[in-house]
């Protein structure tokens, strides 16, 4: 086992490396107008569990970090959403909770669709509202299809009854798979693995959505539990919540990002999209990604958990609302 300094270390280490790696990128858009795309660094790609397709290492999580940061430029949204796309980012999720995000990205869709992994979510467990907020989403986003579409942030307090929801929204879910307007079904949660291990066991959805940041919450039972069981029914697996309780805590969150896709069997973290500088040090991590070994993710929870032992992560303040808060 490591000792302190070997962690202090290791973390120092980690961020050295991102910083360097993150100006060569930048470097690399400076000249972008009049270059060759091949010279553009391209991140890692990974297979997204029963899916079979294949997505970029870190996707594009575009809630509020996105929408706060840019929502009333037009001009900045297409540069840093065709940033992404150059550097093979096409993972774009978004949710109809997302505020004006849907409507935001709509345009860049429209015109590079083929080029996109399109999720978004819907919070309604009705038959009637499902459809409503789907076709919702189909309109503001600018297509005829989702490639994946989630039933949102499952909470053990409200969704206390899985057969109505089986009724309900999933039937509309699945009904909207059989005519391709949706190619594939998700989960998503952040309040505890035990909602999220029974909707897997009663819906058998294709992916899920839930928080692997390297505090490991809950006595790590999203790692230990949760995640061999969706990798058991070769579910494809999306982290998310890896940065946001660090940014009053001094932590570098490529590292913490790294943390959480050098889990087996993580497809993609989906990363709040707010600066071009944050993009492109995600995109230097993620190229050519160099994951965490056991040992180093076990020193990277131990230096990192007791700065965030004060902290109550957002998701667990009375009425978060998914995107909007975190």
């Amino acid at each position: 086992m490591k000792n302190q300094g070997s962690r202090r270390d290791f973390l120092r280490r980690g961020l050295i490396g991102t910083v360097a790696a993150g100006a060569v990128v930048t470097g690399a858009r400076r000249g972008h107008a009049g270059e060759n795309k091949a010279t553009v660094s391209r991140v890692d790609r990974r297979i997204l569990g029963r899916t079979g397709v294949e997505v970029s290492l870190i996707g594009l999580g575009l809630g509020s970090a996105f929408t706060s940061n840019h929502g009333e430029d037009p001009e900045a949204i297409t540069t840093i959403l065709q940033t992404a796309l150059d550097h093979g980012i096409n993972f774009w999720d978004t949710a109809r909770s997302y505020g004006p995000s849907e409507k935001l990205i709509g345009p860049m869709v429209e015109k590079n669709r083929k080029d996109i992994f399109l999720v978004s979510k819907s919070g309604d467990r009705s038959y009637d509202g499902f459809k409503r907020e789907l076709e919702t989403s189909l309109e503001n986003l600018r297509t005829d299809h989702l490639d994946l579409f989630h039933l949102h942030s499952f909470e053990p307090r409200r969704d206390t009854d899985l057969n109505a929801i089986e009724r309900g929204a999933l039937k509309a879910a699945r009904e909207a798979k059989e005519q391709g307007v949706i190619r594939h079904i998700g989960i998503t949660g952040h309040s505890g693995p035990d909602i999220l291990m029974a909707a897997i066991r009663q819906f058998d959805p294709d992916c899920i959505m839930a928080i692997f940041p390297c505090t490991r919450p809950d006595n790590g039972r999203y790692e230990d539990e949760l995640l061999p069981l969706a990798l058991e029914r070769e579910m494809g697996v999306i982290a998310m919540k890896m940065v946001r309780r660090a940014r009053d805590a001094d932590l570098a969150g490529t590292n913490l990002i790294r943390y959480a896709v050098s889990l087996p069997g993580i497809s993609v973290a989906s990363v709040g999209l707010d600066t071009l500088m944050h993009l492109n040090e995600n995109v230097a991590m993620a190229t050519h990604f160099q994951p965490l070994n056991a040992e180093e993710r076990l020193a990277m929870h131990r230096h990192v958990t007791p700065m965030l032992a004060a902290t109550v992560a957002p998701w667990d303040r009375p009425g978060y609302v998914d995107g909007m808060l975190a």
